[in-house]
């Protein structure tokens, strides 16, 4: 975490962005999590090609970090409406 800090310890405060409009482009989830957030947290808690499971996986924030970082990804969710968001944005 130090190195994607500039060396530094990370605070327990983190500065990020807001839910960019690209990332409800397929749809809204009502407690959809920014890009941002779900990568920083996915870098602290794993290493490259660990699995990843999500079982409320909503509109699927985590399994794009997951993609983006080199992570194997599982995720679950009975809601219909919320499996279609993730698949659009896969696509």
């Amino acid at each position: 975490m130090k190195q994607i800090n500039g060396g530094t310890q990370m605070k327990d405060v983190w500065n990020l962005p807001a839910i960019a409009p690209w990332e409800k482009s397929c749809g809204k989830h009502p407690t959809q999590k920014p890009l941002a957030l779900l990568t920083r947290i996915v870098l602290a808690s794993t290493q490259k090609n660990a699995w990843i499971l999500d079982p409320f996986t909503g509109s699927s924030t985590t399994e794009i970090s997951a993609n983006l970082i080199e992570r194997r990804f599982v995720g679950i969710d009975k809601k219909v409406e919320f499996l279609q968001i993730s698949q659009n944005r896969k696509l």
